[in-house]
């Protein structure tokens, strides 16, 4: 065995952590360094490339970095940090990454190297390397726009729980947009692959199939496409059943179908149900199991008595985060990237009212912090700095009434605006009865039925726009509540959703 960097021996054998290593490449030795228990934007399979002597004295700072691209080019390491290890100084090459060519290296001089050796806080001190040549707010794990998993998955233990010990059982995953679904069923299915004896596991977007035909089709094209001219020839309704039957004996195990956004394919399947009929005849004969993620029509479904859906599986609703999954959320990357927190637990407080814990906006909110410090230069986030910043990003407000809109129909923004409407002129919106809401929305031309009035109740609640406590209603976040009232005209915004109809 060829002799491993120090710095890596170092951390893999005094520190415990996973460093195993690659095939060389262009005559570089090259590793791997399992960097997830950060929780940041490092992966469990961080790329790092070891250059020695010979190599820095073979080349100039610039031919040496385009050789390092061509092996990063080769390993399709494109998009992941990559650890430039010398066994010379550092500042020469330094000189050269500061362009966004290089923006996912992190150069390690032979001194700074031994200074991590030696100190009493090494994770620390390589972390604190590795942010002052990539900002901190690309390092984080905040994501706003796409599904995480792994290391950068926070909270939903409960829920992971609930799944993974009940394998005989159907699951369905209720929650609004951007609450966190289809992350929850990545880690799901991560948790599945990763596992000793995996089950085979199918995930499947089902936003784009509208028919049993594209369900069926995309179904045989995963576990076995050369009975694809099969089906264009048998009715699938007597093949289909039969397949997931014989795809279950070949993998010896129960298929675990995750089935994700599948409210589109319930509103074409309404009336007939052929398709979820044969979902249901194939888990109750033992062959598949099915975990499912939706929101409104998957949750209307499941407690009609003439649906297929009805007693079909165990829901479980995506509510915000708890306080403790947010001060998770929060305060573990900040302090593993060398954030200080002045008042750490109003901080946390203050992110967490002002959000109403949705976990979606916890992270833009503290994306937003660290993209401010980027600009700064500084290392520390204060009560202040949420009132300086959050208030005065377009793009957070921007993401707080979009989401609003996406996740409610005029029936229930219209229950919202007459809310806001009714309590004009009140220092303070307190606490609400449906009383109160029904008197407001007769005031604007709108008599709901009391079973109408319930829904919209009930989906405002599940989508984090309003708290119950017996038989009052309050906001659940303040922030949204400002930004609705600056950004538009509640009176002309009412009249639209009237005219659109409820």
């Amino acid at each position: 065995m060829k002799e491993w960097p120090p710095l890596l021996d170092y951390f893999k054998n005094e520190l415990g952590y996973e460093v195993t290593a690659e095939v060389s490449s262009l005559g570089y030795e090259l590793f791997y360094i399992n960097l997830s228990s950060l929780k940041l934007r490092l992966s469990n399979r961080t790329p790092v490339v070891r250059v020695k002597n010979a190599d820095l004295a073979g080349m100039t700072p610039h031919q040496l970095l385009q050789s390092i691209q061509d092996v990063i080019r080769e390993k399709k390491w494109g998009n992941q940090t990559t650890m430039i290890l010398l066994e010379g100084k550092s500042e020469p090459l330094l000189k050269y990454t500061t362009g966004p060519l290089y923006s996912n290296l992190v150069v390690i001089g032979v001194e700074e190297q031994e200074r991590v050796r030696q100190s009493r806080r090494p994770t620390g001190d390589f972390m604190d390397i590795i942010s002052t040549q990539i900002p901190i707010s690309l390092l984080s794990p905040y994501e706003t726009t796409s599904p995480v998993t792994g290391s950068r998955f926070f909270g939903r233990e409960l829920e992971i729980s609930r799944i993974l010990g009940n394998p005989d059982t159907n699951h369905l995953v209720l929650g609004i947009r951007r609450i966190g679904k289809t992350s929850l069923l990545r880690e799901i299915e991560r948790i599945l692959r990763d596992k000793e004896n995996a089950p085979h596991v199918v995930y499947m977007d089902c936003s784009d199939l509208i028919s049993t035909d594209d369900y069926v089709r995309e179904v045989v094209r995963r576990l076995e496409p050369r009975e694809l001219p099969r089906l264009e020839m048998q009715k699938y309704v007597f093949y289909f059943p039969n397949f997931l039957e014989r795809m279950q004996l070949r993998h010896k195990s129960r298929l675990i179908f995750i089935l994700d956004e599948i409210d589109n394919l319930i509103i074409f399947q309404r009336g007939d149900w052929e398709l979820f009929r044969m979902l249901r005849a194939s888990s109750n004969k033992g062959a598949c199991q099915y975990i499912i993620a939706g929101f409104r029509e998957a949750q209307r479904e499941q407690y009609l008595l003439d649906s297929p859906m009805f007693n079909f599986a165990q829901s479980i609703r995506l509510n915000e985060f708890t306080m403790q999954q947010a001060r998770d959320l929060i305060i573990t990357p900040m302090e593993n990237l060398g954030i200080r927190l002045k008042n750490k637990d109003e901080v946390v407080t203050r992110i967490y009212q002002e959000t109403a814990g949705h976990p979606n906006l916890i992270q833009y909110y503290c994306m937003i912090l660290l993209r401010r410090l980027d600009q700064t230069g500084e290392r520390e986030i204060t009560p202040d700095s949420l009132i300086d910043n959050i208030y005065k990003d377009e793009g957070f407000r921007g993401h707080l009434l979009s989401s609003f809109m996406e996740n409610t129909h005029n029936r229930e923004k219209a229950v919202v605006y007459a809310i806001l409407l009714g309590k004009q002129g009140t220092s303070r919106l307190g606490i609400v009865s449906q009383a109160f809401m029904d008197a407001s929305l007769r005031k604007k031309g709108i008599t709901l039925k009391q079973t109408d009035l319930d829904e919209a109740c009930n989906m405002l609640i599940l989508a984090g726009i309003l708290h119950r406590k017996e038989k009052d209603y309050s906001f659940t976040s303040p922030v949204f509540v400002k930004m609705l009232q600056q950004s538009y005209d509640l009176n002309h915004l009412f009249s639209k959703t009237k005219e659109e109809g409820l």
